[in-house]
């Protein structure tokens, strides 16, 4: 596991309010946001809890399992379950009671868990998580946009300058506003019937379906991403797509393995 890839998550953690947080990759914690008086707790409920919430949790549907004080604050635990392969994935995050994060802020920190693990726990040999495991939610998400009269579209790819170099010197506070802007600047040009997605710390992707090569270039190609007093670099590619490129595996997944 590397720094950056630790340091990437707890800044996702903590730009969604998150006090605490924790990864689960089906039994095994193999990641921890914090620490709390309520540890020992909170892993008997994730042992006790496991196989009831692999049998009936949906994906991306919150749950709040329960609540208590920590240091002098009212917090609330709630668990979430990932898009995954084989191997069952829950995020545990402790916010302020009463708060609630919005389905795009959920879908923003599970492409950061899921590519923690796919990069990470694959660092360790351990493989749990493969390519196919990110791709296949993403896949399928584009399958049901072209189901009506809409048939083709684009993929734009982002990929932008290495950030890591920021983060020490400037905090973890301004790490996190370089962050939360990046993906603000790209949810400004997510319109309502397309969605964007990170495949790993550099690698950002918005799937416009609909969407002309040329529409697409136009759209993005004077595209910036501001943040305080930099202005961050980046690469585009745009990639056509439509049913018969979500069909054939190869060429699917070279989009993305070209750009991982």
């Amino acid at each position: 596991m590397t720094d950056y890839h630790s340091r990437r998550l707890g800044l996702s953690f903590a730009s969604v309010g998150a006090y605490l947080g924790w990864v689960y990759l089906g039994k095994e914690l193999v990641y921890e946001f914090g620490q709390t008086k309520e540890e020992e707790n909170i892993r008997g409920i994730v042992s006790n809890s496991y196989s009831h919430w692999t049998r009936t949790m949906g994906y991306l549907s919150p749950i709040s399992i329960e609540s208590f004080r920590e240091k002098a604050r009212e917090v609330e635990l709630s668990v979430i379950r990932l898009p995954e392969g084989e191997v069952p994935v829950f995020v545990l995050v402790l916010l302020e009671k009463g708060q609630s994060l919005p389905t795009r802020v959920w879908e923003d920190l599970s492409n950061q868990v899921l590519t923690f693990c796919a990069t990470g726990i694959s660092l360790r040999e351990k493989n749990l998580l493969d390519f196919e495991t990110i791709t296949e939610p993403i896949r399928k998400r584009m399958e049901k946009a072209f189901q009506g009269d809409t048939k083709s579209g684009v993929i734009a790819f982002f990929h932008l300058q290495d950030l890591s170099p920021f983060f020490k010197p400037m905090g973890v506070i301004k790490s996190q506003e370089i962050l939360r802007e990046v993906t603000a600047t790209l949810h400004k040009e997510t319109r309502e019937n397309e969605f964007n997605f990170q495949l790993n710390p550099r690698s950002y992707f918005l799937f416009c379906p609909g969407e002309t090569l040329d529409g697409a270039n136009h759209r993005f190609g004077s595209l910036y991403f501001p943040s305080k007093h930099l202005i961050l670099d980046y690469k585009l590619k745009i990639f056509p797509i439509d049913g018969d490129i979500l069909a054939d595996d190869a060429k699917f997944s070279s989009i993305f393995l070209e750009n991982f």
